[in-house]
C-alpha cells in the first residue's frame, strides 16, 4: 500500500505539473487511495469488509496490475471525468447566478415601472383636483355674477305699463287720456281727439345714429303711428302698426345714443327693433306713452 501511495503520488505530481487543476487532482489522488475499490474493482480485488494489506500480494503481476491501476493514464481519465463534471457544475451554478440576476433585474424593473404607474396615477389625480376645484371656482363665479346681474336687472326693471291695450271700436282716446290724470288741453306740444294724437318728436335713426325732428300721428282708426318730415303729413318718413308694437316704457336705463334730452326719452319696442324718441315736455312724454300703450296690440301677454 506504501508502494501504491508512493507510485501515485509521483504520477500525481507528475501530471500536475502539466495541468491547470493541480489541486483537484491531488484531492483526486488521496481519495483513490482512500477508497482502494475504486481501482480493485476492475481487477475483481473484493475488500469484503477487511482492510487491504499490500503484503498479500506475493507475486509481481499483482503489484504491477496495482501499480498500473494508480498509473499516470488511469488518474488522468479519472481525473478528466471529476474535472469536467466540476466544470458542468461550474456552468450550471454560472447559469443559476445568471438566471437569479435576470429575475432580480426583472423584479426591479417592474418595481420601476410599478412606481412610475403609481406616481402618473397620483399625478393624475392631482390635476383632476386641481382641474375640479378651478372649475367649481368658475362656476361659483358665474353664478355669483348671474345673482349680481338678476339683482341688478330686478332693480333697474320698470313696473308694468299702467294701460292695456284697447281694442274696442268707440274708444274714446282724449277722455281716456284725461281719466288717466292728464290735461291734453293745456298740453300745446300734441292735439288729441276721440281717435288721434299729433305732435312732434325728436327720433333716433335705424341705421345711421341721427337725431331728426318728425311729425308723429297716433291714428287708431288705420291702427299705425307714423311720422312725417313736417305736419304738413305729406312725405311719410315710416309707420309703426299696432300689431308690431310690444312695450313703451321710459329709457331709465339711457340706451338711447347720445340722446339729446335723456331725461325726456322714451322707447317704443316693436317686433323688428326699438324706437328712440325725445319729447319737447315731461308732460307731453307722458302723454305719448300713455296714448301708445293703448295700441301695443303686439304684446302677446295682453292677447287674452
Amino acid at each position: 500500500m506504501s508502494v501504491c501511495v508512493f507510485i501515485c503520488l509521483s504520477a500525481g505530481h507528475s501530471h500536475l505539473y502539466m495541468s491547470e487543476n493541480r489541486q483537484r487532482l491531488v484531492d483526486l489522488c488521496s481519495r483513490t487511495v482512500s477508497e482502494s475499490n475504486v481501482f480493485l474493482d476492475p481487477f475483481h480485488y473484493a475488500d469484503n469488509g477487511h482492510g487491504f494489506d499490500t503484503r498479500s500480494m506475493d507475486s509481481s503481476d499483482s503489484m504491477e496490475t496495482s501499480i498500473s491501476a494508480c498509473s499516470p493514464d488511469n488518474i488522468s481519465s479519472a481525473s478528466t471525468s471529476n474535472v469536467g463534471k466540476i466544470k458542468e457544475m461550474e456552468r450550471l451554478l454560472r447559469e443559476a447566478q445568471a438566471d437569479k440576476h435576470r429575475l432580480l433585474e426583472h423584479k426591479e424593473r417592474e418595481m420601476e415601472v410599478r412606481r412610475q404607474a403609481l406616481e402618473e396615477e397620483r399625478r393624475r389625480r392631482e390635476d383632476l383636483e386641481k382641474r375640479l376645484q378651478e372649475e367649481t371656482s368658475r362656476r361659483q363665479k358665474m353664478i355669483e355674477r348671474e345673482v349680481k346681474l338678476r339683482e341688478k336687472q330686478r332693480a333697474q326693471a320698470r313696473p308694468l305699463t299702467r294701460y292695456l291695450p284697447q281694442r274696442k271700436d268707440d274708444f274714446d282716446l282724449h277722455g281716456h287720456i284725461e281719466a288717466a290724470g292728464h290735461n291734453p288741453d293745456n298740453c300745446y306740444h300734441l292735439a288729441i281727439t276721440d281717435k288721434t294724437c299729433r305732435g312732434f318728436l325728436v327720433k333716433m335713426g335705424g341705421k345711421i345714429k341721427t337725431w331728426k325732428k318728425r311729425w308723429f300721428v297716433f291714428d287708431r282708426n288705420r291702427k299705425t303711428l307714423a311720422y312725417y318730415a313736417d305736419k304738413h303729413e305729406v312725405k311719410m318718413k315710416g309707420v309703426i302698426y299696432f300689431q308690431a308694437i310690444e312695450e313703451v316704457y321710459y329709457d331709465h336705463l339711457k340706451n338711447a345714443h347720445k340722446s339729446p334730452n335723456p331725461c325726456l326719452t322714451f322707447s317704443v319696442k316693436t317686433h323688428d327693433r326699438v324706437y328712440y324718441m325725445v319729447s319737447p315736455s315731461p308732460e307731453a312724454m307722458r302723454i305719448w306713452m300713455d296714448v301708445i300703450v293703448t295700441g301695443a296690440e303686439g304684446y302677446m301677454q295682453f292677447m287674452v
